[in-house]
C-alpha cells in the first residue's frame, strides 16, 4: 500500500494526449506523483509500476481532487456491437477515489460511484 507521506501531488494525462504516449494510462485518472526531481519528468504510480514520464504529458495538483472528472470522447460514435469503452458513451465518469469508470446518463451535478460508492460532484467545468 503506498503512503500517503511519499506522494508530492497528483497527476492525470492531459485529455489532448493520444496513443502512444498514453497508451497504458487512462484518461481522467490521477496517479499518484512519486519522484519529481528532474524539471522535464515526473514518476507516477501506476498500480504497482512506477513509470518515468514527460511532464507535458500530465497536469499535475497538489491533492487529488474528490469531485468525478469527466471524459468527454471526441468523435464517440455509437457501436452497438462493441463492447469495452464503447459501452461508456460520449461522456463518462471516473471516480477520484477508486478509479473506476461508468457511463453518465444526463448531466447530473452530483453522482456516486458503483463500485466503491463515493459520492461526489460531477466535475462538469473541467
Amino acid at each position: 500500500m503506498l503512503e500517503m507521506s511519499k506522494v508530492l501531488g497528483w497527476a492525470r494525462i492531459w485529455a489532448a494526449i493520444r496513443p502512444p504516449h498514453s497508451r497504458s494510462l487512462r484518461a481522467g485518472a490521477w496517479y499518484p506523483v512519486v519522484r519529481d526531481e528532474i524539471p522535464d519528468r515526473v514518476t507516477i504510480l501506476m498500480g504497482e509500476r512506477e513509470i518515468d514520464a514527460p511532464r507535458r504529458l500530465f497536469e499535475i495538483r497538489p491533492r487529488r481532487p474528490m469531485h468525478f472528472t469527466v471524459v468527454r470522447r471526441v468523435g464517440y460514435q455509437a457501436r452497438p456491437r462493441r463492447e469495452s469503452l464503447h459501452q461508456l458513451g460520449k461522456h463518462y465518469a471516473v471516480c477520484p477515489t477508486c478509479q473506476w469508470r461508468f457511463r453518465l446518463i444526463g448531466t447530473p451535478e452530483m453522482t456516486h460511484c458503483p463500485h466503491c460508492g463515493h459520492i461526489a460532484q460531477v466535475g462538469w467545468w473541467e
